[in-house]
Parts: structure tokens; sequence; C-alpha cells
């Protein structure tokens, strides 16, 4: 599917993802934000009578639990008009219970765009420093048209949709043309009203909403990928209620996306190969007796294009070429995953079985255990089209995807479907990027091995707002904050005291020395093994395999599968708990 092609290219998806443009509004940098009071203190900043949120204990879904409150907030569609049309805003927190020690609120946004923060916050709280947990509310929320917030609602079903592009394959290019043109009409009318102003603008506009309701003076945040957007357009359009701002894997600054697809490109084939390199080097991996990495990849990515796909554990399902491509690229973005990559190609290669390498694509475009997709694609697909005034005709939106395919020896077929814009929502209120002068200072961190927010666009980040200073990593993966141990620390210093580290700070990720443990001993299969123990030991718990943990990252599934009240589930806990993984 075309619109898979442009949110991938955006930033994974942050620009997630050439010549004429729209009129732009004339809201911008350096202005007055008649819908925000930007200049004017005593201006509301959002829907009149924000007020306070009223919050309660989340109910339904995987959000449950004592520790975990849910609420909404009512903020105008288009904040320059702020009693007309209005949306709601999806919220949960994480409540400090130290109310003597409490700053305030600290806000997160996971990244997309398109990522729901509520889903976000329930992971984040397990693994949050107690630095910072016993100091703030930990505050997310859905973006707008995001997920349980006012969302895009088409009609999207990826499976076997991963379209790959051949050089000069102009049919192909037309077929593409003609799907993305087509996708709207398989969206509710609603959604087609609302995409013009689900833009980063107007997003950051809500956060300032929030902020007033949480009844803080200042903003604490925290951004992820594309949540780097996010923040740094909130403090040029807010720049004098800016407390702390964490900018982790930041998005190029820039209104030319087009450059932001080359140098992504890049950034992934990098990782790959680093990828490769690190499996090639360790018995453990399990592509150590199958052959050197690349050339299985390659040899794969030759086989299924003969085959047109290869057989998964699921009779009705089976993994396609672009699937595969996509499979390879999700892998890249957690070094955790490495190991499940190396299992899935071992498994492809040897076996002709594809499921594992179907489930890290599923998995990466939001598909759920009953089947369904969730709205993060077709969310990212709008909000970064909202973002983008640019409109090239088709000619030059296929000069501009074959410049990116260019750019990557192995996944050009994937990128070269890109159809950009084409179908997208015309924008109202197109990005701003400035230096946010007069903010606060911000800390911005970069991933030198990032595979999807190339390193260099944290350091371009950093250079252009005038109060940021760049904390580097020495990591692959994406982002860094509550993934690389050594981060933890300077986070903590600038979120509590707002203590920035010296220039030229760095870490580096001791973990990344070892990412393929001996089989059974990674957490996946130690998890395996353990629901194997249950069952051994009278437990009524389904048989899982590392693939079912990955379709169902929240657990959601499986927990619904499980009487914890049943004695027999107590006693074979109890005769299994040595193997709990990090017993």
């Amino acid at each position: 599917m075309a619109v898979v092609a442009v949110v991938l290219i955006a930033t994974s998806c942050a620009t997630a993802s050439g010549v004429s443009t729209v009129e732009i509004n004339s809201i911008g940098a350096g202005e007055d934000d008649p819908g925000t009071g930007v200049g004017d203190p005593g201006a509301p900043t959002g829907s009149p009578g924000t007020g306070s949120i009223d919050w309660s204990p989340c109910v339904g879904g995987p959000l449950t639990g004592p520790e975990l409150e849910c609420g909404s907030l009512t903020v105008p569609l288009d904040h320059a008009r702020p009693d007309g049309e209005s949306i709601e805003l999806a919220l949960a927190r994480s409540a400090t219970p130290d109310d003597d020690e409490r700053i305030g609120s600290l806000v997160f946004n996971p990244g997309g765009p398109g990522g729901s923060g509520i889903e976000f916050l329930q992971s984040a709280v397990l693994l949050m420093p107690p630095e910072i947990s016993s100091r703030f509310d930990l505050v997310s929320f859905d973006p707008r048209g995001v997920g349980a917030s006012t969302a895009v609602d088409c009609d999207t079903d990826l499976d076997d949709e991963i379209s790959l592009l051949a050089a000069g394959d102009d049919l192909g290019w037309q077929a593409l043309i003609a799907e993305a043109e087509a996708h709207p009409s398989t969206c509710t009318p609603e959604t087609i009203e609302i995409g013009p102003w689900l833009g980063t603008n107007n997003t950051a506009r809500d956060l300032d909403s929030i902020r007033e309701a949480l009844g803080d003076d200042l903003l604490s945040y925290v951004g992820f990928s594309y949540g780097t957007r996010l923040g740094a357009t909130y403090a040029e359009l807010f720049p004098d209620r800016v407390r702390a701002l964490v900018l982790d894997g930041a998005v190029k600054p820039t209104i030319d996306f087009a450059d932001l697809d080359a140098e992504q490109a890049a950034s992934l084939d990098r990782a790959f190969e680093q990828f490769a390199s690190a499996c090639d080097a360790d018995a453990d991996c399990a592509l150590s007796t199958v052959g050197p990495t690349l050339e299985v990849y390659a040899g794969l990515v030759d086989a299924l294009a003969a085959a047109g796909s290869i057989p998964t554990d699921d009779p009705a399902r089976v993994l396609t070429p672009g699937e595969l491509e996509l499979a390879v690229i999700a892998a890249m973005y957690n070094t955790q995953l490495w190991s499940v990559l190396a299992d899935g190609l071992a498994d492809a290669s040897v076996d002709g079985d594809g499921t594992l390498l179907q489930v890290l694509t599923d998995t990466y475009l939001g598909r759920q255990p009953d089947g369904t997709y969730d709205d993060s694609q077709d969310a990212g697909f709008t909000i970064n089209c909202a973002d983008n005034h640019i409109r090239p005709p088709v000619e030059v939106v296929r000069l501009q995807s074959d410049e990116t395919a260019a750019q990557s020896q192995w996944f050009g077929d994937l990128l070269r479907a890109s159809t950009g814009c084409v179908g997208g929502p015309l924008p109202v209120d197109p990005l701003v990027v400035g230096p946010a002068a007069g903010a606060a200072p911000i800390l911005v961190i970069g991933n030198t091995g990032d595979p999807a927010t190339p390193y260099e666009w944290s350091v371009e980040m950093a250079e252009l707002l005038a109060s940021a200073e760049l904390y580097t990593v020495e990591s692959d993966g994406h982002t860094a904050f509550l993934s690389v141990p050594c981060v933890e620390p300077v986070v903590v210093d600038y979120l509590v005291d707002l203590t920035v580290p010296p220039p030229g700070s760095s870490c580096a990720n001791d973990a990344d020395d070892d990412v393929f443990l001996p089989a059974g001993e990674g957490e996946f299969d130690q998890l395996v093994v353990f629901f194997d123990c249950l069952r051994e030991n009278g437990a009524d718990v389904p048989e899982v395999t590392v693939g079912d943990l990955l379709a169902d990252p929240s657990g959601e599934s499986l927990l619904d599968a499980i009487d914890p009240t049943d004695p027999s589930f107590g006693l074979a806990v109890l005769a299994c708990e040595d193997l709990i993984p990090g017993s």
C-alpha cells in the first residue's frame, strides 16, 4: 500500500514519512497566534473554559489498574476560532504519590506521527526512573487524529498490501498513484473534514491547552522521534512557556520533506549493515550457520520475488516481498529485536517459514490480535501531509521517490513505491520551523546509530534551537531515553534540577555489546518456557510462541486468556517462579 511507504519514509514514521504550493496560514513563526494568545499572557490558550481535566480510573482496553487514570479535554478544531467546531483529546496519567515533592506534570509524545501516547504510557510508567516518577505526574495523550481522541477513520487492511516498485515500472507506478488518489474515498466524511487541521502546529496548540488544564505555568515535556518535531514547534510558538523539553531522536527541522526521505534511506542501510556485521561476528546469532547475513537477505529477496510469497503459521496468510523488506526495517528500531530478525531470516531461508518476519511487519504497522489495524498509518500519513504545503506534480513525486530509492542498496524497491502526499489533505497551517528564541534550555539527544532519525538530524536540531544542548549517545536503535541506561542520569538531572550537560557530552551504550544471546536465554524465549512450565504444572494457559508475544505487545489478549483466581494457576506460578524472566 502506497500510504505505508509514505509514513515509513516520513520518519518512521516521524516525518515518517517536490511544484506548486498551497497558501500558508498566516499563523507562523514570529507572529502572535490568535488561537493561543502568544504575546498576550492573559489570552486563553485553548477552548473557552478549558479548565481542569476530570480524571478517573481507566476502564476497558489495556489501561486498567489503579495507577493509571484517564480523562479528556475539549479543544477547538481551529484554534483561531475557539468558538467553532471542537474535538476531543484523550489523556492518561500516572500521578506521583508524593505531593510534597511534586514539581508538576511531565507530558510525553512517543512519536509516529500517529503513535498513541495513552498506549505508550502503559509501558513507560514501568520503565520510568523513580527520581522522575516521584517528582512528576506522568501524562500522555493521543494527539488529534489518533487513537482514542477524535481520530481518522479509513478502511485500511494492510494484509499482503505492502507495495514494491522496480525501477522503470511505469504501469506499477500508475497503479500506485491510482490507489493513493482513491484512498480518501475509504475514509469517513468526518476524517476528510478534520484532515487539514491535524498538522503539528495545531497539535502544539493542543499541547498548550493540556499544559493549562493540568495547572502548570510552564511545560515539562519528553518527545521521541516525531515528538521532537512537536516539541520544537511548541517551543517556537510558545517560547515563554517552556520549562524543560527533552527531544530524543530528533527529526530534521525542515519543511523540505524530500531531504528527509533520502537521508533516512541511507540511514536505514547503515543500520542494517551494522546489524549484519554484528550478526556475522557472533556465534550465537541464528544466521551463523546459515551464511553471511547480507547474502542470506539478498537470497531471500530474490526467492520471494520469484515465488511471490512464502507461507506462515497462519494458513490464511503469507509473507510477501514487501513484508520481508519492512520486517527488516522494523527490527532496526530496537536492538532487542535483532535476534528475532535473525531467527526470522533463518526460518525463512532454511525452512521457508515467514512467520516471525510477518509478525515484525505486523507490529510495525499496528496490526491487532483480531486482524484489524489501528489508525496509526492513516493518522501518520494525514499528519505529515497536513504539515507539508509542497505539492509537486506526480511526475516530480516519482523522481523524488527514485532519488530516495537510489540512496538504499537494500530497500530501494520499497522506498520507490512512495507516492508522497498524493491523496493527502491540503494543509491549512503548514509546519512552523524556527529557533524558539527566548525558550528555556532544551536538551536534544541523538543516537549515532539511529536508523530512523539519523544522528545528523539531532545535530541540526540542536544548532537550530537557540537554547538547545546536544547530548550524543553512541548506540544503535531508535531513540535513547528509557532504553539506553547511560542516558538516564542525564535526563533525570535535566528534568528535575534543570541541569543541562556540558557541551560535547556523550555516553556509550554498553548493552549493545551482546545483542545475540544463546538460544533460550532471550526474554521472549524465557517467557515461552515459563508458559510451558505453567501448563505442565496444571495451569489453564494457552501455548505461546515468540511470534505470539510480539504480535500482542500489550499482553492484552494473553492476559484475557488467564484466570489468576484459579487455584491451579497460583500453584503453577509457585512451581515455575524460578523461570520468571528477570527473577
